[in-house]
């Protein structure tokens, strides 16, 4: 079997167990799922889903092994597209990004404008989430790579950026040092930043999670900084490229870490794919001032 419409209105079911928001996102009716998962169903000779009142639809586990396989058929069919598109056009085709969502308004807007100049026929798709979202992308192959924060395990992997943790506090306040061992009041963390923080972070310290306020982006915790809710945890590239060369505080235990791309196969990447990177180094290679492009 080839990868086809039928196995894509799969994927799209299985991602969101619903058959309604799967008809939206493939902006097809909600009969036409059913019948293609009908039909499919009909063709493998298996049942895919269990239909369930209260939970959706859910995989069954000939379902779950199928749908591993069909990302991997969708992969496939993607670079085989990519290679004759390539050979007609010099490139085109879809390139799918895994990103925190810091770096999407980061490190990767900044690449994606000058690559859509170069490349205007290449459709990107970008999908944010956490570190651990991030992995699951990668390793189920629905993304070509990921922009993240280390560690990057398993995976092949190239450092773009060295980090490190640093304090914004409310009403322009600056103080040598903020010790996450002690009483501060409220800190306010975005989703990526707590999980590297709980990563690296030394087991024998901690900080009083119970006075954690979580955010999504780390937009929403500057603006809560600046409103005086607490005191502020963020990456300081993530720092000065949203709001600029503001006074921070350094942070004890100190936390630092690397920003880079990682997939299954830096070398196996898509013609896309690899284009997109190529730049991104480029763009953030350090000059000799210390500074990247």
């Amino acid at each position: 079997m080839m990868y086809n419409r039928n196995l894509e209105i799969f994927i799209k079911a299985a991602e969101y167990g619903n058959l309604t928001k799967a008809a939206k996102t493939l902006y097809i009716s909600q009969p036409a799922v059913s019948n293609a998962l009908s039909k499919l169903e009909e063709e493998l000779g298996v049942k895919l889903f269990f239909r369930d009142k209260r939970n959706g639809m859910i995989l069954t586990e000939p379902g779950k092994k199928i749908l591993s396989l069909a990302k991997q058929m969708e992969d496939i069919d993607n670079r085989i597209n990519q290679v004759a598109y390539k050979e007609k056009y010099f490139i085109g085709g879809k390139l799918r990004i895994a990103s925190l969502a810091s770096l999407t308004s980061t490190i990767i807007s900044k690449t994606l404008k000058q690559y859509q100049s170069l490349y205007p026929n290449v459709l990107v798709e970008i999908r944010e989430g956490t570190p651990n979202d991030l992995t699951r992308m990668v390793e189920d192959h629905e993304v070509d790579f990921a922009v993240s924060c280390a560690p990057f395990w398993k995976f092949d992997s190239f450092s773009l950026i060295h980090d490190h943790m640093v304090a914004l506090l409310p009403n322009g306040q600056t103080a040598e040092e903020i010790n996450l061992n002690t009483d501060l009041g409220t800190l306010i963390i975005n989703r990526p930043a707590y999980e590297t923080i709980l990563e690296y972070l030394p087991r024998r310290n901690s900080f009083r999670s119970d006075k954690v306020l979580l955010v999504q982006n780390p937009d929403a915790a500057i603006h809560m900084v600046n409103d005086g809710i607490g005191i502020g945890i963020l990456s300081e590239y993530t720092l000065r490229s949203l709001v600029g060369d503001v006074p921070f505080s350094r942070v004890s235990p100190y936390i630092s870490f690397d920003i880079g791309i990682f997939a299954n196969d830096l070398q196996d990447l898509t013609p896309v794919a690899a284009e997109f990177v190529k730049i991104m180094k480029e763009l953030h290679t350090p000059q000799p001032d210390g500074k990247s492009m």
